[in-house]
């Protein structure tokens, strides 16, 4: 669905910088600041696009050289503002007038502006995605963990599809950017226009309480997050790996989280790292590196 959309997306992107320029913003600005702050990009032969954050106050204006539209607009006229009181500045008198924008960008600009003070200004939030309750038929009667999201290439695909879709954010209604991120990731033309990219962190939640965390620039496609992975107690998973060194570490595992231990065994077993029993302390699991012949051993308690 995600490639669908980013397909539509790309298209009207090209149709809509054919007529105007990129999007500028304007924090806290009035209109009449944002029609000076348009002034400032110059002539040019398309529109620019001037927009204030704080509030969602979105205008379109025309910058031309002369006393009529696009006269020397697009033959050598200078970008740079003119002179005060639009005096002659190498040849250009700088005209200047709002034009009519179109309902669509109106309401991103809006949706844009509740992400803005949602996030600070950063345009960077964390969303929590529970998909505990979400069919997965290759799994079934059980249910996937961050364990197989590791180790399962297609069950990990699946779910950075997800990601990369408007449905990641309805799966935390709770969350108050929900409804502006998911009306975004659903109307990426517009959002395109913006030019101002959302970067979102999701925490895939399992049934079993594993997670994984995967990152999401609006109208990309989601990655996950190396070393993100966490089992229902909280403990590292191990990313797969070429380096042996990489699965080396002590793991706590204490009374009552046997099943944990018993499936953190499992896993550093299908990653191929061999598990000896020793004299470890009670509940530990120590991975260590042997430089000597470049292998990592899992020792686990008698």
């Amino acid at each position: 669905m995600h490639q669908a959309l980013r397909a539509i997306g790309g298209v009207v992107l090209l149709l809509v910088v054919g007529s105007v320029s990129a999007a500028v913003q304007c924090v806290n600005c009035s209109d009449t600041q944002m029609y000076s702050k348009a002034r400032t990009l110059g002539a040019s032969p398309t529109a620019h696009i001037v927009w204030n954050p704080a509030n969602g106050a979105i205008k379109k204006y025309r910058n031309y050289c002369g006393s009529a539209p696009n006269v020397g607009g697009g033959n050598g006229a200078k970008s740079e503002a003119p002179k005060a009181g639009n005096e002659t500045n190498a040849g250009c008198t700088l005209q200047t007038e709002e034009v009519a924008i179109t309902s669509d960008l109106v309401d991103m600009a809006g949706q844009m502006s509740l992400v803005w003070r949602g996030t600070n200004g950063t345009f960077k939030s964390s969303v929590t995605a529970d998909v505990g309750s979400t069919s997965f038929p290759t799994y079934l009667p059980g249910k996937p963990t961050a364990h197989d999201f590791l180790l399962d290439g297609s069950l990990r695909n699946q779910l950075l599809d997800l990601a990369s879709t408007q449905q990641i954010f309805q799966m935390n209604p709770n969350s108050s950017l929900a409804g502006p991120l998911s009306y975004i990731a659903g109307h990426l033309d517009a959002y395109f226009a913006m030019t101002q990219g959302i970067v979102i962190t999701i925490d895939i939640v399992f049934d079993d309480g594993s997670k994984v965390q995967v990152r999401a620039t609006l109208g990309e496609n989601a990655v996950y997050v190396k070393d993100s992975a966490r089992d229902d107690s909280g403990h590292w998973l191990p990313d797969r790996s070429s380096n042996p060194q990489d699965y080396t570490g002590r793991w706590y595992f204490p009374p009552g989280q046997g099943p944990d231990m018993a499936a953190f065994i499992e896993y550093m077993r299908s990653l191929g790292i061999p598990i000896s029993s020793g004299a470890a302390n009670g509940g530990v699991i120590t991975c260590s590196w042997n430089p000597t012949n470049n292998t990592t051993t899992c020792v686990i308690p008698n």
